[in-house]
């Protein structure tokens, strides 16, 4: 534990670095050297919100991305310590402050989180894949999923549209799945209906595929459960190709 003399120190020399305000009574330093520290620090924090919104810091004007910057920088507190969270902070100051509104901008919330999962994904906590087999029956076997995945609503199709092409963009209910590749690391994007993502999120929780198309059919009101049935094998199949979906978990 620090003392409480160098815990105070330490938080005058952190805030000084966020906001630029020479304290008075900081000690063990030389004045004339300060604002190298403030300098360093800035750029590293620069550096990395630059590395998580590229999307972001590319698509909004110099002066408006650099002066967001600056805010967050003199006004937030971050709480991590770890330099690659950092960014979650700053989405979250973003919606905190209401940013979005402010540039006029309603995607922007959405755009940001968007850029923060790829990175979230990417280095989250590895899960213990479920024990499966190749062989088993769709419709009747619980189907077995890569368990490192995020299944995302957005407001707006972030993922599908450049920033340029969301002006004429309207709100709605826009589906992702994010995973990451056992073998590779990869991260993968794929754009999901409202239908299937309740198909994955009911599959998910080990409910049977058969079982699934009964309530999706009355649900959606589609009325003809055999299309049902041949969109929702073709979904799954077409996870299965990409390694999302593993087969059936064993008993």
């Amino acid at each position: 534990m620090l003392k409480e003399s160098t815990h105070i120190q330490q938080s005058k020399l952190a805030e000084y670095c966020r906001n630029g305000i020479m304290p008075k009574d900081l000690l063990g330093v030389t004045a004339e050297n300060l604002h190298h520290y403030r300098r360093l620090v800035f750029n590293i924090a620069l550096d990395t919100l630059e590395t998580a919104y590229p999307i972001t810091h590319s698509f909004l004007d110099k002066e408006v991305w650099d002066k967001l910057n600056l805010e967050y920088f003199s006004e937030h507190k971050c709480q991590t310590p770890q330099v690659w969270r950092m960014p979650l902070e700053f989405y979250d100051h973003c919606v905190k402050k209401d940013i979005q509104s402010q540039l006029n901008l309603p995607f922007l919330n959405d755009l940001l989180f968007f850029e923060w999962l790829e990175l979230d994904v990417h280095t989250m906590d590895d899960i213990a894949y479920p024990a499966y087999t190749e062989k088993g029956d769709w419709m009747n076997d619980i189907i077995a999923i890569n368990p490192e995945h995020r299944l995302v609503k957005f407001s707006y199709p972030v993922h599908l549209f450049a920033p340029t092409e969301m002006t004429d963009k309207t709100a709605g209910d826009y589906f992702l799945l994010i995973y990451r590749e056992k073998e590779s690391g990869n991260v993968q994007f794929m754009d999901v209906s409202i239908l299937y993502a309740y198909i994955f999120e009911q599959i998910n929780n080990g409910v049977l595929l058969k079982d699934v198309l009964v309530e999706a059919n009355t649900l959606f009101q589609i009325n003809d459960i055999t299309l049902l049935k041949e969109h929702a094998l073709n979904f799954i199949k077409d996870l299965k190709q990409r390694n999302f979906v593993l087969g059936f978990l064993k008993n």
